[in-house]
């Protein structure tokens, strides 16, 4: 007992421990929104209904607002560069929704300026804070100390009038991410930092400052005199991943470490993460070729191998190696079929036995007497002439038909419920049982004699 008690406390201590350093390395930085991270408004449809509005940043929409704000960046309209925003934007939320919480609310909706269930009133430090009703803002609040904050909730996203969000200690607004389920609503007045991301919508009330980023590819921003600033950030070196996969189904014996993996000439590990220049020209992620395997490529690289980084990507490309099988040899016989590396598997394959040729009886043809009468005689003045002898003519006898000779007999295994002849169930299960409870208490003998009962 002692034994296993210091196991299981031994096994707790450990899943602890990597739990720290996990949310430790998960919250060191938040993840690449790529180049959505450029734009202050992302949306489908953009709405500002008063002149003042102005933009510090991109803007992308498909429908347009009847005053155009002012615009301090540049402005996409449903093309290319539009769309990967979008496609970013969707692969940031992802990644933020896989992030766990370190702090839960309780039920129902909360108000983050009154909290004091996850520490001191108003002030937050970093890590991931969830509530399943709606997040208000309903007054000052301060981020404190350098990491990433993520607020997410599965209701609505809203602040009071006046309501504001200040940041000290090393946080900053590029590290701060709002992710509500529902639409996102700043009252008028608001002081506002960090990037909401919401496809529901986000709706900004009048004269409201915010330094960070409306991001709502596939629903509506609307704005009312504010002034949205994308802040400055210095994004990290993209990283790249490559994982190899290699798959053995066909009697292929290859390993990952067979495979030397590069990116750009560079050698690199399999699911190692390596920081890569950004570069507009696309890397190439590359192996040597075998012609017994299969060669695909996924995840961001393309099907030729090649995949473009950009600063604060975060990338994975993935290889996968298939073996092809390989047909044995004709001509009868035992064959082979090749391995992956050249290795040749015996397939045992019974040797056929050969029909024996059939062995023609000669059948007499007898000779049989016709039974034709005597002719009548002669037409000469003799009156007792002697008869014609008549010829005889041997006739036809079809032969019986060469009987086909019975083919060997093979020798065939007994039908012991064990292969070849694995038909019998119950024997199947009375002799895994049986070996089973031998083993079983072959272990608690050998166990009880060399373990002191310890009371």
């Amino acid at each position: 007992m002692k034994i296993l008690k210091n196991l299981l406390v031994g096994v707790f201590a450990v899943t602890i421990g990597l739990s720290i350093s996990h949310f430790s390395e998960v919250f060191a930085a938040p993840p690449s929104v790529g180049i959505a991270s450029t734009y202050s408004v992302l949306s489908s449809t953009y709405t500002n209904t008063a002149v003042g509005t102005t933009l510090n940043g991109d803007m992308g929409y498909t429908t347009g607002p009847a005053f155009i704000p002012t615009i301090n960046g540049a402005t996409h309209i449903g093309d290319g560069v539009y769309n990967q925003a979008g496609t970013d934007q969707g692969s940031s939320l992802s990644a933020l929704s896989l992030q766990g919480c370190t702090f839960s609310f309780a039920a129902g909706a909360i108000d983050l300026s009154s909290d004091t269930t996850h520490g001191p009133i108003g002030v937050y430090t970093p890590g991931v804070y969830c509530s399943v009703g709606a997040m208000n803002i309903g007054g000052p609040i301060t981020f404190n100390g350098s990491g990433a904050y993520l607020f997410r909730s599965l209701g609505a996203l809203t602040s009071t009038v006046g309501s504001s969000i200040s940041i000290l200690g090393g946080a900053s607004e590029c590290d701060i991410f709002w992710t509500p389920t529902q639409a996102a609503t700043l009252a008028a007045n608001t002081v506002f930092k960090g990037s909401i991301i919401a496809p529901a919508g986000i709706t900004i009330g009048a004269n409201t400052t915010w330094i960070g980023r409306a991001l709502a590819f596939g629903g509506t921003v609307t704005t009312d005199a504010n002034t949205i600033t994308v802040p400055t950030c210095t994004l990290a070196a993209p990283t790249l991943r490559v994982i190899k996969i290699v798959i053995n189904n066909n009697g292929g014996t290859k390993t990952v470490n067979d495979f030397p993996l590069f990116v750009n000439g560079v050698a690199v590990i399999s699911g190692a993460i390596t920081s890569f220049p950004a570069s507009v020209t696309p890397y190439a992620v590359t192996e040597p070729t075998n012609a017994q395997y299969t060669q695909t490529f996924s995840g961001d690289c393309n099907v030729s191998g090649n995949v473009t980084l950009s600063s604060g990507n975060i990338k994975t490309c993935t290889i996968t190696n298939d073996d092809i099988p390989v047909s044995s040899p004709g001509g009868g016989g035992g064959g082979v079929m090749g391995g992956g590396n050249g290795v040749s598997f015996p397939t045992i394959t019974p040797t056929a036995t050969p029909t024996p040729s059939a062995t023609p009886i000669a059948t007499p043809i007898p000779i049989v007497s016709s039974p034709t009468p005597i002719t009548s005689p002669s037409p000469t003045a003799t009156p007792f002439s002697s008869p014609s002898p008549t010829p005889l003519v041997p006739s036809v006898v079809t032969p019986d038909p060469t009987p086909t000779p019975s083919p060997t007999p093979v020798p065939q295994f007994p039908n012991a419920g064990i292969p070849p002849q694995e038909d019998n169930t119950f024997w199947n299960s009375t002799l895994f049982a049986s070996l089973l409870f031998l083993f079983f208490t072959f272990g608690m003998v050998t166990f009880m004699k060399r373990t002191p009962l310890v009371l």
